[in-house]
């Protein structure tokens, strides 16, 4: 039975030892067909073994190249024919393993997407975010505006104008008690003690710089010789003087008079609360009422930016020594133009000051007996007059200098 048995299995199997075995003559032999059948059992096992093996990596990898089918081997071979099969097998499961990690020459992505992902990139083909180089955006600069400095032409008087002629105030006082202070605490350094000198020098200093701020208005008006006046004395002087006042926003300031026929107007006092307004006889008979209005008027603006207290200082400074070249010196330049262009401004009539000054360079020279003909008692005094070229027509202003009477009424022209 098991004879018949592998003579029944023996014609079913695909290329068995049956084909194979006639190598040369056709008729097989008791001993070939056993050893045939032998071989061609141990051909079937190999075969099936190999062909499994194929099947399963077969399945479990997709697509595998044409190199994964292995022929059945050299099928003129006797015996080991199965033996070839089972050998071509393996290796075609190599090929399929091999076929299975190369596609084309390009490895396989995850899904069969082709060549595959680089670690961070976006999926669906967008490109890439960059990642900002700056990181957090800076903070915007905020550029201060740069200071600007008060022009000769504002037609309103800023407060840092008030300030520096506070600061001029004071730096005039200071410097002038400076000396006499140093003297007498070196006197009580050599003479008493260190500690003596150096307190005597502190408070003398304190003593003198108050003393000449307070009793500056007083010597510079004792040097014109003004006379006070009320509004009974001159109303029209004194509506107008008034009027003034509020629109600039100041005290009413002490009126004076100076019995003189040249026309001509200035201001003194300590600050804007105490200050005192000087003019002429020859103005109030001279001017009519704008005229005289634009005069005032240039006259408030002054003590507006505190030059009052500046004039009062610099006027017993120049007594004391170097006169009206000491005076130009601590009041400064352009002084007089810039309280036309603030007087001018506040006023309904502009004109008005353009006409005045006008009449005072058109005026006649001051008599012998004037005020303005002495240089004594004019030279200390002469920066502080609306028209300090009075009696000096000749004179050439330097260049760059506004203060000169033709010069303002020049410029004024132009408004």
């Amino acid at each position: 039975m098991g004879e018949q048995n592998d003579s029944t299995q023996t014609p079913s199997a695909p290329g068995g030892g049956t084909a194979a075995g006639p190598s040369g003559s056709g008729a097989p032999s008791g001993s070939g067909a056993s050893g045939a059948s032998s071989g061609s059992g141990g051909g079937r096992s190999g075969s099936s073994q190999g062909r499994g093996r194929g099947r399963g990596r077969s399945r479990s990898r997709s697509g595998a190249g044409s190199g994964g089918q292995a022929p059945a081997g050299a099928s003129g071979a006797a015996g080991g024919g199965s033996a070839g099969r089972g050998q071509s097998g393996r290796s075609g499961g190599g090929s399929q393993k091999g076929g299975g990690q190369k596609s084309g020459g390009q490895p396989r992505g995850r899904g069969g997407q082709g060549p595959g992902r680089p670690p961070g990139a976006p999926r669906g083909g967008a490109p890439a975010r960059r990642p900002s180089s700056t990181g957090a955006a800076a903070p915007a600069t905020v550029v201060p505006s740069p200071v600007v400095e008060p022009s000769l032409g504002a037609p309103l008087v800023l407060p840092t104008e008030v300030a520096a002629n506070r600061r001029r105030v004071v730096s005039l006082c200071a410097y002038t008690a400076l000396i006499p202070a140093l003297l007498l605490g070196v006197l009580c350094l050599v003479g008493v003690s260190v500690v003596v000198g150096i307190v005597a020098f502190v408070a003398f200093w304190a003593l003198a710089m108050y003393g000449l701020w307070r009793l500056a208005p007083s010597v510079a008006l004792g040097r014109i010789g003004a006379a006070p006046v009320d509004e009974h004395d001159d109303p029209r002087l004194a509506n107008i003087t008034e009027g003034l006042c509020a629109t600039f926003g100041l005290h009413m300031p002490t009126l004076h008079v100076l019995d003189d026929d040249v026309p001509n107007a200035c201001v003194l006092g300590r600050d804007g609360r105490r200050s005192d307004l000087v003019v002429t006889s020859g103005l109030l008979r001279r001017l009519d009422p704008i005229e005289l209005e634009g005069v005032i008027a240039h006259e408030l603006a002054h003590v507006k930016r505190g030059d009052n207290g500046v004039s009062c200082v610099g006027v017993t400074l120049a007594m004391l020594f170097g006169g009206e070249r000491t005076l130009r010196r601590c009041v400064g330049e352009n002084r007089e133009y810039r309280a036309d262009v603030v007087g001018a401004s506040a006023v309904r009539y502009p004109r008005g000051l353009l006409s005045a000054l006008e009449a005072m360079t058109e005026g006649p020279p001051p008599a012998a007996d004037s005020f303005f003909a002495s240089p004594s008692r004019f030279g200390p005094t002469r920066w502080v007059w609306i028209d300090p070229f009075v009696g000096r027509r000749d004179e050439i202003p330097l260049p760059g200098d506004l203060d000169a009477t033709s010069v303002r009424v020049a410029a004024l022209g132009e408004w």
